[in-house]
């Protein structure tokens, strides 16, 4: 592929480079040049300057911030952040650069997670900056050595620090399915056989259950009450590092709860908890709900 793209970009140059003056060129290359060189020294102010004020990016699909984006603060934001947090030694290196015109092609060398990849870069040049950017990255080279690859969301911490969601283990999506045939059938001594000694739940209306003899008495008296039946409507495995940097298992769920009126009317309510895990058994429950229409 990138050959193909150099191939057709030396064709577009031979063509059109006796159209173009040699001095209006340089200087054109030289505008171009500007906004890597502000790139590598880290220098995001002088990288904006280099920037037309309505300058328009567009990145291949494939990669996570792939897309079309208009202005220097949104490359910013929308590229070059997530740049960073998957690749932290991302380096990019012009090798050379083409000129047809106020058109340049440049030939580039990609540093990401240790490995090198060759890529074009197309640009338009006017009055001096940037006017448009076309990159033709190699996205599935270049995911594959993502620190972050596996990213499938962002925890927020209160500091306003944040980290990565990972795919879980898919075999933790078995001990919640096995954990809710346990509350179907009423297998109390099973259900606590699954917690942890020190499990803790926050219940839909705010209650807190300390412990599994207090698990079982909630869960005695629900059925006593109401006779609940739950069926599992997703689960999600997903892990990720805590405020003190240890991993944790968590299954983020959604489960639809029947349950029986005082006047026999049956009534639904949607279910979505968060689930940590602890080697294999459930530590905490939080669980938000609220009733489903009829």
């Amino acid at each position: 592929m990138f050959n193909k793209i150099l191939s057709a970009a030396v064709i577009l140059i031979s063509v059109t480079a006796c159209q173009g003056n040699s001095n209006n060129e340089e200087a054109t290359i030289a505008a171009a040049k500007a906004g890597y060189d502000a790139f590598a020294l880290g220098d995001m102010d002088a990288w904006a300057q280099t920037q037309g004020s309505d300058v328009k990016w567009a990145i291949p699909k494939g990669f996570p911030y792939g897309g079309n984006y208009v202005g220097a603060e949104a490359v910013i934001e929308k590229v070059f952040t997530p740049i960073g947090e998957l690749w932290p030694d991302f380096k990019v290196e012009p090798v050379a650069f083409h000129a047809a015109g106020n058109v340049v092609f440049i030939e580039t060398k990609m540093t990401a997670g240790g490995e090198v990849s060759d890529s074009i870069h197309k640009m338009v040049i006017e009055d001096g900056k940037y006017a448009e950017f076309q990159a033709f990255d190699d996205s599935g080279f270049m995911m594959s050595q993502a620190v972050n690859a596996g990213s499938i969301g962002t925890q927020y911490f209160e500091d306003g620090s944040a980290k990565p969601l990972v795919a879980g283990d898919s075999t933790n999506v078995q001990i919640w399915l096995d954990y809710i045939q346990a509350h179907n059938d009423r297998d109390f001594a099973a259900i606590v056989a699954m917690n942890t000694d020190d499990f803790r739940g926050i219940a839909a209306h705010g209650e807190v259950v300390e412990g599994s003899d207090a698990h079982t008495a909630f869960l005695q008296n629900w059925v006593a009450t109401e006779n609940p039946q739950w069926r599992v409507w997703w689960v999600i495995a997903n892990d990720g590092e805590n405020s003190d940097g240890i991993m944790e298992e968590w299954l983020a769920t959604g489960n639809v709860v029947t349950t029986q009126g005082p006047d026999g009317k049956l009534v639904k309510t949607y279910e979505t908890i968060d689930v940590l895990l602890e080697e294999g058994k459930v530590k905490f429950l939080n669980v938000a709900a609220q009733k489903m229409p009829d």
